[in-house]
C-alpha cells in the first residue's frame, strides 16, 4: 500500500503488480538494474526530506518533537545502506515518509509532507542528481583536457598533414591539432558552467503548482542543499524541462567532440597510415586472425555518442506534449536518461587514459606531410610575392604546375623551375624565373608550418600562445570545480549542523 495512495480514499484498490513493476516509476531491477526505482535520486531525496523537514520545525509548522524524531531515524537509516533501505520501500519519492510511518506512527511522519508535492520531491531531486553527475563529468573532462595539452606540448614540432575532404590540404603541427580538440574541450566545460548556472536553482516549495500557503521558508532550503537561489515561478520551477533538454544537448554535444577526436585516431592507427598507436591494454584481437591488433577504446569512445543521441530524442519525446502532461513519462525517462551522464563520464575517463599513453609516429607524419603536394599553397604565395602577379593567377599557375609535374612523374621534392616557368607560359604568357631555392624553400612541409605565424596558427611561437591560454582556462575551471564542490560540502555541513541544534533543542 502506497505511504499516501490508501483504499477509500478516492480509489478503491492498491496499486496492482503489473503497474507496480513495469511502470511506477519502473521498469524495475530486472530491466535496469541500478538505475531503477530511482536509486540514482534516492540520496537527494533524503537530503531533501531532511531540510525540508528542519525548515518546517524551525518555521514552527511542526512539533519539535516529532521533528527530532525523524530526524533522528533518518539518520539511523544513514548508518546503514540507506539507498537500498529506501529502494526496498518501492516508495521512490516518499520512501522517506513510508519509513519514518513504519517506524514512528502516521501521526509523526504524517506532518513531514506539509506544503511539499511529488511534484517538487521529483524536480529537487532531478536538480541535485544531475549536479552530481555533471560534476562527476567536469572532472573527467578536465581530465581529458590535462591529456590532451600534455600531449599537444609534446608535439609542437612534430610536423603532419592537413586534410580536408579526406585528401591532404596543407602540413600542420601534431600540437596544433590536438589544441583544435583543447579549444572544444574548453567550449564544453563552459558550456557545462554556463548550464549549471541554470541548473542550480532550487525548486524546493514550489509543490506541484502554487507552492504552498504555509508560510515556508525556500531560501533556507535552498540554502540546506547547496542550491545557488530559487528558480523563482512555482509553475515552472516543477513543469519546465527546457532544463533537461538542454543537459542532454550539452552531453550531446560533448560526446560528439570526443567521437570526432577518437574518429580521428582510429583512422590514423591503420596501417596505411601508421601515425598513431594506442597501448595494447586499449586494444583487442581476432578469435581467428591472431594478428589483429584492433582499437577496441576508440571504437567503445565512438559509441557514446549514440547513447547520449538517443536519450536526448527521447526527452524531446517525452516534453512534447502539453506543458503539464508528462510525468510518468518524464520519470521513466529520468530512469533511462541518468545512464546517459554515466557513460559520458566514463567515456571521459577511457579518453584520458588512451591519450595519456598514446603512442605517436612522428616520422610517418612528418614524410606523409611531404607527400601529395599539400604545401602548394606555399608555392602559389611565393610566385606572388616573387612575381608580383595577383593571387588567382598564382593560384592557377601552380596547380598547372602540380598538374604537370604529377605528369613528369616529379615529387614536390625533385619540382624545378622550369615546370613553374612552363606553366606561367601557357597562363600570362611568360615565364616568371623563380629561384630554385625559392621554390624548394616554399615546398618544404616544416617551413610551411613555420611561416603560418597568425594567431591560432600552427607556428611554434603562435602554439606555445595558444598553449598558456588552455592552461589558463582549465586552471580557472578547476578552481570552479575546487569552489563549487566546496560550496556544497558547506551546504551539507549547514543542515547537519542545523539537525544537531534541533536534535539537541
Amino acid at each position: 500500500m502506497s505511504v499516501y495512495r490508501a483504499e477509500n480514499i478516492r480509489l478503491t484498490e492498491d496499486v496492482r503488480p503489473e503497474l507496480a513493476e513495469i511502470c511506477l516509476p519502473g521498469p524495475d531491477e530486472g530491466v535496469l538494474g541500478q538505475y531503477a526505482r530511482m536509486r540514482p535520486q534516492l540520496d537527494a531525496f533524503h537530503a531533501f526530506d531532511k531540510a525540508h523537514i528542519v525548515m518546517l520545525a524551525e518555521e514552527g509548522l511542526i512539533e519539535r518533537e516529532g521533528a527530532r524524531a525523524m530526524l533522528s531515524e533518518l539518520r539511523r537509516m544513514e548508518a546503514g545502506d540507506m539507498v537500498a533501505t529506501r529502494a526496498a520501500t518501492a516508495e521512490h519519492m516518499h520512501s522517506g515518509e513510508a519509513i519514518l510511518t513504519a517506524a514512528l506512527g502516521k501521526d509523526v511522519a504524517g506532518t513531514m509532507h506539509l506544503g511539499r508535492s511529488s511534484g517538487d520531491l521529483l524536480a529537487v531531486s532531478y536538480r541535485l542528481t544531475l549536479r552530481a553527475r555533471l560534476l562527476a563529468v567536469v572532472a573527467q573532462l578536465d581530465a581529458v583536457r590535462r591529456a590532451t595539452l600534455d600531449l599537444a606540448r609534446r608535439h609542437v614540432d612534430t610536423v603532419m598533414p592537413g586534410c580536408t575532404h579526406l585528401q591532404h590540404a596543407q602540413p600542420e603541427s601534431f600540437g596544433h591539432y590536438l589544441l583544435s580538440w583543447a579549444s572544444a574541450f574548453d567550449r564544453d566545460a563552459e558550456r557545462i558552467r554556463q548550464f549549471y548556472a541554470r541548473l542550480n536553482l532550487s525548486p524546493a516549495g514550489a509543490a506541484i503548482l502554487n507552492g504552498s500557503e504555509f508560510a515556508l521558508d525556500r531560501d533556507r532550503v535552498a540554502a540546506f542543499l547547496g542550491f545557488d537561489g530559487l528558480a523563482l515561478n512555482t509553475r515552472d520551477a516543477v513543469w519546465g524541462r527546457d532544463i533537461e533538454i538542454e543537459a542532454q544537448a550539452v552531453m550531446t554535444i560533448l560526446a560528439g567532440d570526443f567521437n570526432r577526436f577518437a574518429e580521428d585516431l582510429m583512422l590514423w592507427s591503420a596501417p596505411e597510415f601508421g601515425f598513431v598507436e594506442t597501448a595494447d591494454g586499449f586494444c583487442g584481437t581476432s578469435s581467428i586472425m591472431p594478428q589483429k591488433k584492433n582499437p577496441n577504446a576508440l571504437e567503445c569512445l565512438k559509441g557514446v555518442v549514440a547513447t547520449t543521441t538517443g536519450f536526448l530524442m527521447s526527452t524531446i519525446m517525452v516534453h512534447k506534449s502539453p506543458s503539464t502532461v508528462p510525468v510518468f513519462d518524464w520519470v521513466r525517462s529520468m530512469s533511462d536518461a541518468w545512464r546517459c551522464y554515466d557513460e559520458v563520464a566514463g567515456g571521459l575517463r577511457l579518453m584520458a587514459a588512451v591519450l595519456g599513453d598514446l603512442t605517436v609516429h612522428g616520422e610517418r607524419m612528418e614524410a606523409a606531410s611531404a607527400r601529395h603536394w599539400s604545401t602548394a599553397t606555399d608555392l602559389a604565395a611565393a610566385i606572388v610575392r616573387h612575381a608580383d602577379i595577383p593571387w588567382r593567377a598564382a593560384h592557377q599557375i601552380t596547380g598547372m604546375t602540380v598538374r604537370l609535374a604529377i605528369n613528369a612523374g616529379h615529387t614536390p621534392e625533385t619540382l624545378p623551375s622550369a615546370l613553374v616557368d612552363e606553366a606561367a607560359r601557357q597562363l600570362i604568357d611568360r615565364a616568371l624565373s623563380i629561384p630554385q631555392g625559392v621554390i624548394d624553400d616554399a615546398l618544404d612541409p616544416r617551413r610551411s608550418v613555420a611561416r603560418q605565424r597568425l594567431p591560432g596558427g600552427p607556428a611554434r611561437a603562435r602554439v606555445e600562445d595558444a598553449l598558456a591560454g588552455h592552461e589558463a582556462a582549465l586552471v580557472n575551471d578547476l578552481k570552479w570545480y575546487g569552489d563549487t564542490n566546496a560550496k556544497i560540502a558547506v551546504a551539507a555541513d549547514l543542515l547537519e549542523g542545523a539537525i544537531d541544534h534541533l536534535l539537541v533543542g
